[in-house]
């Protein structure tokens, strides 16, 4: 939490950002005077405390709020049995206002609208520390066509959220996820994405009674290509970590990425620039590997391409590739 030299100058703020409350654009009546005294605490980045005080009997309170300057009749209205409410996903850094009104048992009639009283959000939120660290996870298989998975630290017990969208996306109009078993450090899998599209990514902490923290990122990625075989995913990364010469035969190094379920793959190998070939085909159930060929010729370049194995009726993956090494 904030130390408390903050919350002084949070009230400071929230007392400096108020507006008239002696507007009335339908006027007043006598036998059912407007609320008094408009006022808001608890501010935060996201949530806010919306008061007011009235002399009359009431079993009804109206407000209305929105963004700094909305007509009366264009904001969210509520209907509340208290002088005050809590309200919601508001937008950091946003100028606000509001307008307040009661329903007077005694003449049965509503008063005017008292208003407007206006506040700004906070950047930041002083009650909930934000998260940190967001990125995508290492695994082999945290990126794949319609799948990332992310990573972040600080995350809060109470839970998190993630919202996304296309890259470049307004942060109050992404799709939010949210993560309500958290750990430390904190995960999640985004699903159901588009195949071969970027991603902007942020995540915020829920801290309760609290609000959100601010959000945090983005962070930037693209979904794979969408393989031909979608019960069998492509590997990716397919790489050449070395090559020589043992016993008069030639060999290669390759590493590679893959879904955890494959254990089994086939490499296949052609002269640099020829037609793609099955002929040369080395089947193996390691990464890394570690491939000898007799018959190749020092000097002479070589195209190698891999695919998954995934078994009876989930058959291969597509073929990747080629990764050209020269033969030493």
């Amino acid at each position: 939490m904030k130390k408390i030299i903050l919350l002084l100058a949070i009230s400071t703020a929230v007392f400096s950002c108020s507006g008239s409350d002696d507007s009335d654009s339908t006027g007043d009546s006598n036998n059912c005077p407007k609320p008094i005294s408009l006022s808001v605490n608890n501010l935060t980045n996201t949530t806010a405390t919306l008061n007011w005080s009235t002399n009359v009997i009431t079993s009804l309170n109206q407000i209305e709020y929105g963004t700094l300057g909305f007509p009366l009749g264009t904001g969210i209205t509520l209907t509340i049995p208290n002088q005050f409410v809590n309200i919601e996903n508001l937008i950091p850094q946003t100028q606000y206002s509001f307008y307040s009104r009661v329903f007077c048992n005694e003449s049965n009639t509503y008063s005017g609208w008292a208003g407007p009283f206006s506040f700004v959000t906070f950047e930041d939120n002083p009650y909930c520390n934000n998260p940190s660290s967001l990125g995508v996870q290492l695994y082999s298989d945290s990126v794949t066509y319609n799948h990332i998975d992310l990573s972040w630290s600080d995350g809060d017990f109470d839970g998190s959220q993630i919202t996304y969208g296309p890259e470049g996306f307004l942060v109050e109009n992404g799709t939010i996820q949210t993560i309500d078993d958290t750990i430390y450090p904190s995960n999640a899998r985004i699903s159901n994405l588009e195949s071969n599209t970027s991603y902007d990514f942020y995540v915020r902490n829920i801290c309760a009674e609290s609000g959100y923290s601010a959000w945090i990122g983005p962070v930037t990625q693209s979904t794979l290509e969408e393989p031909l075989n979608i019960n069998c995913i492509d590997p990716t990364s397919f790489t050449s970590v070395g090559s020589g010469t043992t016993g008069g035969n030639k060999y290669f190094d390759f590493t590679w990425n893959y879904d955890f379920s494959q254990n089994s793959w086939e490499i296949a190998a052609v002269p640099a620039g020829s037609p793609f070939s099955t002929s040369n085909v080395i089947a193996t159930s390691f990464e890394p590997v570690r491939l000898t060929y007799g018959g190749m010729t020092s000097g002479q370049a070589y195209d190698f391409y891999i695919r998954a194995n995934c078994g009876g009726t989930n058959g291969f993956s597509g073929w990747v590739g080629p990764v050209t090494v020269t033969a030493q």
